[in-house]
């Protein structure tokens, strides 16, 4: 049986923490698919690296084009830093560092390397100047192309950055898609969740891991 659900706020839905439908969309926590976690880094304006623990975002592409969609909060050092710099580094990292990742949200500092208080590496760069995190299996470097509100006076923004650059692992490059997310160990952010119908709630969010890939097509079949 399906529910239709209205889009807006139930004016009696209990927050999940303080300001949490005013940061998300409260739909955020009803359809609550998967997304997986990797870390923006950027330059601050003294130079030192800024790392952001990020899963709003998406890679798409082209004939001779691959672009980067983030989706930023413009009261953010990242916002700042990409509008001021027009570069970024995507960097994807295992569920074996997730408390370093973690701890880049407590080291965050107006003028600190964040990268490495966390715990974690600041590798260089091939062509922009942003840091890489040399624990990240797969590091992707960007250009911004474009930045706009998601929506009229909305505080998330949307920025576009064409991939200049990609950094892969050899545990990374393996043709084999189980082989690969086996040895990647992605994160996945899996938010609390709401139940919209009995208003059930379940308030932390957690992390989960790609555990099986299921090859649906023959050897050779186009996928149609």
């Amino acid at each position: 049986m399906k529910h239709e659900i209205a889009i807006s706020t139930p004016e009696n839905l209990e927050e999940i923490w303080p300001g949490s439908y005013n940061l998300f969309s409260w739909l955020d926590y009803v359809v609550n698919i998967p997304q997986p976690i990797f870390i923006i880094t950027t330059r601050k304006e003294n130079g030192a690296p800024n790392a952001c623990l990020h899963a709003w975002g998406f890679l798409v592409g082209d004939r001779d084009n691959y672009t980067s969609i983030l989706g930023v909060m413009d009261s953010t050092h990242t916002y700042a830093n990409i509008l001021r710099e027009g570069e970024w580094c995507l960097n994807y990292p295992s569920l074996d560092d997730y408390q370093k990742c973690f701890e880049t949200i407590h080291v965050n500092e107006a003028g600190n390397d964040e990268i490495s208080e966390a715990g974690l590496t600041v590798e260089a760069t091939q062509v922009i100047r942003a840091p890489r995190i040399a624990e990240c299996q797969v590091n992707i470097e960007c250009r911004l192309e474009w930045s706009r509100p998601l929506v009229e006076n909305s505080q998330w923004h949307l920025m576009a950055g064409r991939v200049v650059h990609v950094a892969m692992d050899d545990q990374a490059l393996a043709v084999d898609p189980a082989k690969k997310m086996t040895n990647m160990r992605l994160m996945y952010n899996i938010r609390g969740t709401i139940n919209p119908i009995s208003g059930e709630i379940y308030g932390p969010n957690s992390l989960g891991l790609i555990s099986e890939v299921v090859k649906a097509f023959d050897q050779g079949a186009n996928g149609q």
